[in-house]
């Protein structure tokens, strides 16, 4: 099964006593995201997700992560290829990593 992975910028407002963290720990407990951090900059969230489409992603993005309360803006960039992943540099034609 293929899979789509992106990478999603998230601007929040931060909430009284806790900060950013009631939104990131809500993002961060849904299956599609991998990874979620804390960042500094034009955004608040980096949040890396996986779905089994295109359309899927966007419909978690649209359905699920834009509709949280406190959500203000939304950017998502889908990975199409990966030329260094884990440290291991170079990609096979049918998708997997190389093996160096």
């Amino acid at each position: 099964m293929n899979e789509v992975h992106a990478v999603i910028e998230l601007k929040i407002t931060p909430q009284r006593d806790c900060g950013f963290g009631r939104i990131a720990e809500r993002v961060s407990r849904f299956e599609a995201v991998e990874a979620c951090f804390l960042m500094s900059g034009g955004y608040d969230l980096l949040v890396f997700v996986k779905g089994s489409s295109l359309q899927d992603v966007a419909q978690f993005v649209a359905q699920d992560l834009s509709t949280l309360e406190g959500v203000l803006s939304t950017a998502t960039h889908f990975m199409l290829k990966t030329y260094k992943s884990g440290g291991i540099l170079g990609k096979l034609d049918d998708g997997r990593l190389e093996v160096s």
